[in-house]
């Protein structure tokens, strides 16, 4: 009992620690926002205004979080989680950034692209799936099974171009996922772990997180807020690399 009382005391003191990590992350990313200029008018002002006010903010950092965060703060790896987690954080929450990278988005649907929203993954890399593990990919996929997940977002399975299937557990709910509709998707491969409701469906080993969602018939597309620059990249005919991504 001792042991089991013991180990329930550490496991809450980490998920207490990355809640924490969570809103400090949250208040030095809405300071930044607060300092950015407001009359921002295009995409390429936004890095030098980060910047500036990253500069400004982040040396002050000690003085907007209270005692008990200041000691989870100061322990080894914990200030690097935070500094990563600022930019994800203003692209999903901060809506100066927020609107300047949809109209990016918007402004690059609209530009004529010889090759849009190229896919680089189809039934035969199913066999080596193990080698893009982590990576981004994008590939058509026509819905042959929805299931409800975490926060009402689907799982569902996909027909890929050749005859093979793959679990997608998907990070947004777009509405598109009905049995019959045929999807073009981007996400990144992922073991499933220990993901229970992926394991009651899903008899193989990968599934794919997938954060975009096109619906082919009326190339209607859906993201995840926080993504609009991986899509960008995708729209303008480039698959996006994780590592250009990576918080790590």
């Amino acid at each position: 009992m001792k042991r089991i009382t013991t180990f329930l005391m550490f496991l809450f003191g980490l998920t207490g620690s990355a809640q924490s990590i969570e809103t400090i992350t949250q208040k030095i990313s809405d300071k930044i926002c607060n300092c950015m200029n407001s009359n921002m008018t295009s995409y390429s002002e936004i890095k030098p205004e980060f910047d500036r006010c990253y500069d400004k903010e982040f040396n002050f950092i000690f003085n907007m979080i209270d005692t008990e965060e200041q000691k989870i703060i100061t322990q080894q790896g914990a200030l690097e989680k935070v500094k990563n987690g600022i930019i994800p954080n203003l692209n999903a929450n901060c809506n100066k950034i927020r609107t300047l990278i949809e109209s990016e988005v918007e402004n690059s649907m609209d530009a004529e692209v010889e090759n849009p929203c190229p896919t680089n993954f189809e039934s035969k890399d199913l066999e080596k799936i193990e080698e893009f593990d982590g990576e981004i990919v994008a590939f058509n996929g026509l819905v042959t099974e929805v299931h409800s997940s975490y926060n009402d977002k689907p799982y569902y399975q996909v027909k890929l171009e050749g005859g093979e299937t793959i679990w997608i557990a998907s990070l947004l709910k777009s509405g598109y996922e009905i049995e019959g509709k045929i999807l073009r998707l981007l996400g990144y491969v992922s073991k499933v772990e220990d993901d229970e409701i992926a394991k009651k469906y899903n008899q193989t080993a990968y599934h794919v997180l997938v954060f975009c969602v096109i619906e082919l018939d009326s190339k209607q597309i859906a993201m995840l807020p926080g993504s609009e620059l991986q899509v960008k990249e995708w729209i303008s005919g480039r698959i996006p690399k994780a590592k250009d991504y990576s918080s790590d």
